[in-house]
């Protein structure tokens, strides 16, 4: 699909753990000089971010 992208980050941790992490890119619907308000930046972390 264009404009979008999906990316895997393999983690390593000092003691030896690895995890890897999922990152895609969420289409927008807004403007693509608009930036999300405190309030949608916030909410974005709490429901699309998963936090180990």
């Amino acid at each position: 699909m264009r404009g979008s992208y999906e990316a895997f980050i393999l983690v390593k941790v000092k003691d030896g753990r690895e995890f890897v992490c999922a990152l895609n890119r969420q289409v927008k619907n807004r403007d693509s000089g608009e930036k999300p308000s405190l309030k949608e930046q916030e909410e974005y972390l709490e429901t699309m971010v998963i936090w180990n």
